[in-house]
């Protein structure tokens, strides 16, 4: 029953965020400088022009009109037509959603594989009583997580690609193009996971029932694989959707470093051009892609640690 009722909870919050989402995205195109209708018709276009344009976007409808045929449009998958290509919306996301994507898995696998081993590694160091190691790990995660994403990645491309030539300068067509976008885009989301798996560690390693299983002598290896490994996933789930977000807003950035053919170069080109519908549709997708992984990563917690559940109600 308890697990049942955090669910729909959880559910019911999602779609009232995804309601919100739209809603605002809706909002946002509409109130922006401009008129989509005299874009579509031409710069140079008469009035009757832009009045025949005006009413094949709807846009001579109340807003409520507009809004409902907007919602409708989403449930059946349409998001709209572009201005600049005449196409749809839906087809030229799908068409660039594949660098995007490829960017935040390889970006999530790094922090994983980064960020976690390190925050452990430094707790344990810590409490060993490793004072240089401690200030080493201090100051570089610091320096790392406060680095602007465009600096790391301009380094990045600089060194790696144009002085020594390991991979691309650019593109989007290999898996090699994306290891330095990918690493880019993760290391200040790596180095914050690392400072607060970090933290949490230490304090499960003074926690009571870690002091208890050592004095019974618990093997450190099973100490450590029953007690602290667990809490420090916890604590990186409870920032996935933190961190996912900031994958996704560090590609817009990223991929206009490495001439990425992805979601957040043509948001930056739609928004220099005007094109509104896939701007719109853009936004509407990285903020349902947030808000569902935040959904997810709630459930999971739910699932590895019940307290939460207790906690989130």
């Amino acid at each position: 029953m308890k697990w049942r009722r955090f669910l729909v909870s959880r559910l019911v919050r999602l779609a009232f965020v995804l309601v919100a989402i739209t809603t605002l995205t809706f909002l946002m195109m509409h109130l922006a400088p401009g008129d989509p209708a005299r874009l579509v018709a031409g710069m140079d276009a008469d009035e009757q022009a832009v009045q025949v344009a005006r009413e094949r976007l709807g846009l001579d409808q109340p807003m409520y009109q507009q809004f409902l045929d907007y919602v409708g449009g989403l449930l059946r998958g349409d998001m709209g037509t572009s201005f600049a290509t005449n196409q749809p919306v839906t087809a030229e996301i799908a068409q660039k959603i594949g660098p995007t994507a490829q960017l935040a898995i390889f970006g999530m696998a790094i922090i994983l594989l980064v960020g976690l081993p390190m925050g452990i590694i430094g707790a344990v160091m810590t409490r060993n009583g490793h004072r240089t190691f401690e200030v080493i790990f201090s100051g570089s995660t610091g320096a790392m997580a406060s680095i602007p994403q465009y600096l790391i990645a301009t380094f990045l491309a600089f060194f790696f690609a144009v002085t020594w030539q390991i991979f691309p300068v650019a593109g989007s067509g290999s898996l090699n193009a994306a290891v330095l976008p990918a690493i880019a885009i993760a290391i200040r989301p790596a180095a914050s996971i690392a400072r607060l798996v970090r933290v949490r560690t230490l304090e499960v390693l003074e926690s009571p029932y870690v002091r208890t299983a050592r004095s019974k002598r618990l093997p450190t290896r099973k100490l450590y694989l029953a007690h602290v490994f667990p809490n420090s996933i916890t604590t990186m789930l409870a920032m996935g959707g933190v961190t996912f977000a900031s994958l996704l807003g560090g590609a817009v950035i990223v991929e206009q470093v490495f001439a990425r053919l992805g979601l957040g170069t043509t948001l930056v080109h739609s928004v220099l051009v005007g094109d509104y519908p896939v701007v719109q549709g853009i936004v509407l997708l990285l903020g349902f892609a947030v808000v569902v992984v935040n959904a997810l990563v709630d459930i999971i917690l739910g699932i590895v640690d019940p307290r939460t559940m207790e906690a989130g109600r």
